[in-house]
């Protein structure tokens, strides 16, 4: 099940595409405005992603339902997930 939470976080089931390979992993997203740019930033955790996809620097897709957005993966964490963001169009719903 995917859903925005009372706090603004979003959580689910979601595709991490990179290049032409697609996984199914699960995310933790949340986002808002920045006041200096205009624009929207979104930012999180994805989870279950395999262990060789890397944070590389280069776009990803990450799709959820009807909803995606480019983002790119900035590390993997001492845990073994991938910290996501991404600017404009989140790739759940708002």
């Amino acid at each position: 099940m995917s859903a925005v939470g009372h706090d603004g976080v979003y959580t689910g089931a979601a595709d991490l595409i990179v290049g032409e390979a697609r996984h199914a992993v699960r995310v933790r997203l949340k986002g808002s405005v920045n006041p200096f740019d205009g624009h929207y930033h979104w930012q999180g955790t994805v989870f279950d992603a395999p262990d060789h996809v890397k944070p590389a620097g280069e776009p990803v897709r990450l799709r959820m339902d009807d909803h995606d957005a480019l983002g790119r993966l900035v590390e993997r964490t001492a845990d073994g997930h991938l910290m996501i963001s991404g600017t404009g169009r989140p790739p759940y719903p708002l």
